[in-house]
């Protein structure tokens, strides 16, 4: 499956779930207008970074706990974990264009999400090893070291991007194996922050940090 199909618009199955309870192929959908200004509304109205804030305290009251010794690893997803892309996509209505998005990848500009910053300040000073792991392309791997030291993540083990044998697999195969070959190679994954379940799932995760995406999926 190619990676560009995997992005689903927000008309699908995540914004009707959201917005209109329980779905099925048979239930009559949210008209995709309605659909677009009630994730809007629920970006700029404060219910996005209340939802982040609470998840993100539980995380803390968690990782108090955790010793960070051992090679104590805990991983971060980028796109809407650490960086916030959600100005960009405003602008399509929320869609999903392949060369937009390379294109403001490598612009490199996107700001952080500062509710996770805050736990990734926290976790450096403890001395965590931090991984970055994203579903970006080997291509796009400067301009995101760029952007992420622009905002000051500048203290990481490694960035793990896409390579070009990884491109046709899932989310989750992809993510999931690489986590598998850290625990090889003696890092103690203890944590893993991710805004889609793909980003969590197959294993090698320790304590998984589920942050709120209502704008796609990823499989």
């Amino acid at each position: 499956m190619k990676f560009k199909n995997i992005i689903k618009n927000v008309g699908v199955i995540s914004l009707v779930v959201l917005l209109s309870g329980c779905w099925n192929e048979c239930s009559t959908p949210v008209n995709l207008s309605v659909a677009k200004e009630r994730v809007e509304r629920y970006y700029e109205s404060g219910c996005y970074r209340k939802d982040l804030e609470k998840i993100i305290a539980s995380a803390f009251k968690h990782f108090e706990s955790v010793s960070a010794e051992n090679n104590a690893t805990v991983i971060f997803d980028i796109d809407d974990t650490l960086l916030s892309d959600y100005a960009d996509v405003k602008e399509i209505s929320f869609g999903y264009i392949p060369k937009l998005s390379h294109k403001w990848i490598m612009e490199a500009d996107a700001p952080a999400i500062q509710e996770t910053k805050k736990l990734y300040d926290y976790l450096v000073g403890r001395k965590f090893k931090i991984i970055f792991m994203t579903g970006r392309k080997h291509d796009e791997y400067d301009a995101t070291i760029k952007n992420l030291k622009r905002e000051g993540f500048t203290t990481f083990e490694k960035l793990i991007v896409r390579q070009k044998h990884e491109v046709e697999i899932t989310a989750k195969q992809y993510k999931s194996g690489n986590r598998k070959r850290l625990i090889e190679e003696g890092y103690r994954i203890v944590g893993n922050l991710g805004d889609q379940e793909s980003d969590l799932s197959g294993g090698y995760s320790g304590y998984a940090v589920k942050l709120p995406n209502y704008k796609y999926l990823v499989e």
